[in-house]
């Protein structure tokens, strides 16, 4: 511990790898590794389906509603989130929402809904319109050309907004301190940040496990390295 504060940007004279389990218990890693990770996933899942569908409707269906729906999605992006903190506070605790797993995702939901609006839109405006006249022809009504066709070829969007979303999520500690004050839904941040105080602060846990909860998300950007440049790619050649 002394090292660290004496010689931050140096490196260890000792390796301590002890320093790793005892970060794993202090501050239930695991416990704060499955918050995280069911928060994340599921935050991400309903955000694709939600901005999937309205980008389509908005789309293939302009009424004066649908416009309507997209503009104001539009200008939702341009609220700092810091103006909305003690609305979205009070709205969670009459709804019922607030210290819930399920009431984080819900809010999730509704953040991230209008930049992957934003980005998929884009991608079914780029589908030929025939496709669904073809599907249509076969007997497909609009959810079944939606299921079949137009979704199956907004992988490249859907792959995009994922790992924006994954990253965004899986970092995020704003939202989780001012709507989880229960310990038992603790996610990684939260967790990491009881380690500092205002007399103490225990670097000696906080660095390992900064690593240790590193890691999942680095296999995730591995895993995906080709698929985020093929979207790229794709997106640049369209251009």
């Amino acid at each position: 511990m002394g090292e660290i504060v004496s010689n931050p940007l140096g490196f260890p004279s000792n390796l301590q790898l002890g320093n790793f389990s005892k970060a794993w218990k202090t501050i239930e890693i695991p416990k704060l590794l499955r918050n995280t990770t069911l928060i994340t996933a599921a935050g991400i899942l309903g955000i694709l389906l939600l901005s999937s569908m309205a980008a389509y409707w908005c789309e293939r269906y302009p009424t004066m509603y649908s416009r309507l729906f997209s503009k104001l999605l539009m200008a939702s992006m341009l609220i700092p989130f810091a103006t909305i903190m003690i609305p979205l506070v009070q709205v969670t605790r009459v709804l019922h929402l607030n210290n819930s797993l399920y009431g984080i995702v819900i809010v999730y939901w509704g953040l991230g809904l209008a930049f992957a609006f934003f980005l998929l839109q884009g991608t079914v405006r780029g589908i030929p319109y025939e496709l669904e006249e073809a599907a249509q022809i076969d007997g497909c009504g609009p959810i079944r050309s939606f299921w079949l066709v137009i979704f199956p070829l907004m992988k490249t969007g859907i792959i995009s907004v994922a790992v924006m979303d994954i990253f965004w999520l899986w970092n995020d500690f704003m939202t989780p301190l001012i709507l989880l004050n229960n310990g038992k839904y603790d996610t990684i941040q939260l967790g990491i940040n009881k380690l500092f105080g205002m007399y103490s602060s225990k670097w000696d846990i906080a660095l390992p496990a900064l690593v240790i909860t590193m890691l999942p998300i680095l296999v995730v950007f591995v895993l995906l390295q080709k698929k985020i440049m093929s979207g790229v790619v794709a997106g640049a050649v369209k251009g």
